[in-house]
């Protein structure tokens, strides 16, 4: 098929320009794209939990593989390749497991339940060796979407690497920004398949290009993935705060900490929540656990492996411990069930819809009304600091392998600072007593804080100067696991305000975050690296901020005509020994602790911001797609010949300036009545328009003596360009006239 170079493009672009192996190109690159979006998501994960190479090593690989194979395997063939891919995949990830043969043979309804939970919402960062089902799941979707587009069956292609993607969208585990390109990638794969297999031209181009940027501009306006804590679906999962009145929870320190028990993101700056939210008689203070995190992903907090109802008694810690009897009461509509460390059992009628995390937490599948209550049992570690120092390092593999995991990407220099920080500690305990009190000096509290960019701890340790509980507690589990010291983030509520023997009332600013370490025989013990005194003088100044503006939901009968009283004396760490040397060294301490700017990065002090590279690639496809819809909607040509009609200056060439200026005539004639066929004649043409106007009559012998040979000279020039100036300025404010 043959066409001229006008109604190709209407630009310069030779007749003989080959296009198909070029579409065919575009639709592999574009499949790629799609390829490495979903592909990028489960390396991600491996990042996070573990290692990354193995991810890439797999897709590499089966993509070198797939490319040999698309040219001497039949596509039944490949099918069954891709299936046995899966199989061997998903098998591999269970061989992998913990658990024996049998255990895996037993568990197949909850294998399905887990797949049925990834499907709505479950992130991929929760199951048990992430890396592992990342590097064994990859290969089966890599290998049939790039045969099928090897063989040029790019429908097909799409639609596997698309619903691999979906997945992850649907998982929670793909970003806005990777699910857009991936979208956008597929689009573009299919359209430009169409194009190869149809011998298309570039006009069709322009509405592939359209379409990409308006897509764009939707996804802009509307959010790619569904929004909610934990479930993209927006199903409510237990433990979830969804049932709290306050309609601004995800601006409030409890809000960010109790919004969902699978995930926790760190945020900037956080308000506090004066209302009350339970009341509870226990023989003694603690702090009143609601969730536990094990997965840090740099930015957050992951809750990884299953839930199972409660069944009876929950197995305890495994050394020396005190038993603390709990009563809680509902003062506020929630789903977030608090229990001290470690509940060993849960009675009162909300057993039956209890559910039981693999670190030994407890939640509610429904939510708790006002007025509803439930007891608790717990046994918490009560071992004393020489005890606690003599435990060892033999931690078990399975405490190891959940309680280490810092993620690929974890800076260096927050390990090199805490090497320092440890340097006179020769025991896990004393380890993590010196990076408590170090935090605790080295750091102010405050809720008005900017989240850094890029991983928490790090951010914490050499960019910020305060910060609140969870940033102190996040930045002291990575420290601690640096050292390979099993640790991990708990949240909940801290003790509350005392209103009579063994009762307390927590309020929703009591929210808190703290730090739970492992110790070999004893179990997980409690550290708070938060400073108490201004986190209390906070939070009852908030108090009697709210009494004073008369808000009826800050107190109960019992704690109303009570003054606030400092936590800081009930609320102490379970596992803190008094030391008069501590006091003694506390100069020394503070002349001698390590400087985290010795640690600085040394690109820091760049001040002014520049543009991401998503930003830079959204903008570029923008303007793209804008200026390919204004060219097939015609607006370029239309803007090419306003600018032709309307601006010419003066050249050395008479002839040519003549030449230009009638050209610009018939630009304006054309406007006003239709363009010169090339048949014509130009004195035809006139005569059949039948342009009265002396000027353009002018106009046209000036030209007829520049084309046909007679002289001409500026002068002549000067007023050909003249006239028609003239002619341009009256009529278009003519037409403009008629159009109003």
């Amino acid at each position: 098929m043959s066409t001229t170079t006008t109604e190709r493009l209407g630009t310069l672009v030779p007749e003989d320009l080959e296009l198909t192996s070029a579409y065919r190109y575009l639709a592999l690159g574009s499949i790629l794209v799609l390829t490495v979006s979903y592909t990028t998501v489960l390396r991600d994960i491996a990042v996070v939990v573990g290692e990354s190479s193995q991810v890439v090593t797999a897709v590499m690989l089966t993509l070198m593989v797939a490319t040999i194979l698309a040219k001497l395997v039949a596509e039944r063939t490949a099918l069954l390749l891709a299936g046995s891919l899966l199989i061997i995949g998903y098998g591999w990830y269970l061989a992998m497991s913990p658990g024996t043969t049998e255990t895996v043979i037993s568990s197949w309804d909850i294998l399905l339940n887990d797949a049925l939970s990834l499907l709505t919402g479950l992130s991929l960062i929760q199951i048990t060796d992430a890396e592992v089902w990342a590097t064994g799941t990859a290969p089966a979707p890599v290998f049939l979407s790039w045969y099928l587009a090897v063989r040029g069956r790019y429908i097909g292609s799409t639609v596997v690497g698309g619903g691999a993607l979906l997945m992850l969208v649907l998982t929670g585990d793909a970003p806005a920004m990777t699910t857009l390109i991936g979208v956008l990638a597929a689009t573009c794969a299919v359209g430009f398949g169409e194009l190869d297999r149809r011998d298309g031209s570039l006009r069709q181009l322009d509405v592939l290009v359209v379409l990409v940027a308006v897509m764009l501009l939707f996804t802009l306006s509307v959010t790619v993935v569904p929004s909610g804590s934990g479930s993209p679906l927006g199903l409510d999962s237990p433990g979830s705060l969804g049932g709290l009145e306050d309609g601004e929870d995800a601006d409030t320190i409890e809000g960010s900490l109790m919004n969902s028990p699978d995930e926790l993101q760190v945020q900037g700056s956080v308000d506090l929540t004066p209302e009350v939210r339970f009341t509870v008689e226990s023989n003694e203070p603690a702090h009143w656990r609601v969730g536990i995190y094990d997965t840090f992903t740099g930015d957050g907090w992951v809750r990884s492996g299953d839930t199972s109802g409660y069944d009876g008694p929950i197995e305890g810690p495994p050394g020396s411990t005190e038993t603390i009897v709990q009563s809680y009461r509902v003062e506020t509509q929630t789903n977030a069930m608090p229990a001290a460390n470690q509940p060993t059992e849960v009675r009162g009628g909300i057993t039956s819809q209890t559910q039981v995390t693999e670190h030994g937490s407890v939640l509610t599948e429904r939510s708790l009304l006002e007025g509803d209550g439930y007891g608790i049992r717990s046994e918490r570690p009560d071992a004393e600091p020489d005890e606690l120092r003599a435990t060892g390092t033999e931690y078990p593999d399975e405490i190891e392998d959940r309680h280490l995991q810092l993620p690929e990407d974890q800076p260096e220099r927050v390990g090199e600072l805490t090497d320092d920080v440890t340097a006179d500690a020769d025991n896990p305990y004393d380890s993590a007593v010196a990076i408590e009190e170090y935090l605790k000096a080295e750091k102010e509290y405050s809720l008005d804080v900017e989240k850094p960019d890029g991983n928490i701890a790090d951010g914490f340790l050499f960019e910020m100067e305060e910060g609140y509980c969870t940033y102190y507690a996040t930045t002291m589990v990575a420290m601690l696991r640096s050292q390979g010291i099993p640790a991990r983030m708990a949240t909940g509520y801290s003790t509350g305000q005392s209103v009579g023997d063994d009762e307390y009332v927590v309020r929703g600013l009591n929210s808190h975050a703290w730090v739970e370490v492992y110790f070999p025989d004893e179990g997980w013990v409690t550290f708070d690296p938060t400073p108490s005194g201004p986190r209390d003088d906070t939070r009852a100044d908030r108090i009697e901020e709210e009494r004073a503006l008369g808000n009826p939901d800050v107190d109960t009968d019992d704690s109303e005509d009570e003054a606030v009283e400092d936590e800081s004396e009930s609320d102490e760490d379970e596992n803190e020994e008094e030391t008069d040397e501590s006091e003694e060294d506390e100069q020394e301490h503070d002349e001698e602790s390590p400087d985290a700017d010795e640690y600085d990065d040394p690109d820091k002090g760049l001040t002014i911001p520049l543009p991401s590279r998503e930003t830079i690639a959204m903008s570029l496809v923008l303007f793209v797609g804008l200026a390919a819809g204004a060219h097939r909607a015609g607006y370029m040509d239309r803007a090419h010949r306003t600018a032709q009609l309307h601006w010419q200056t003066a050249g050395e060439d008479p002839e040519a300036d003549i030449e230009r200026a009638f050209f610009r005539l018939e630009l304006l004639l054309g406007d006003e009545y239709r363009d010169r066929d090339p048949t014509e004649t130009y004195r035809e043409y006139l005569a059949t328009v039948g342009d009265v106007d002396e000027r353009v009559e002018r106009i046209a012998r000036i030209h007829e003596r520049a084309r046909y040979g007679g002289a001409v000279t500026s002068e002549d020039a000067d007023d050909a360009v003249r006239l028609v100036d003239e002619l341009v300025a009256e009529r278009s404010r003519l037409r403009g006239l008629l159009r109003r």
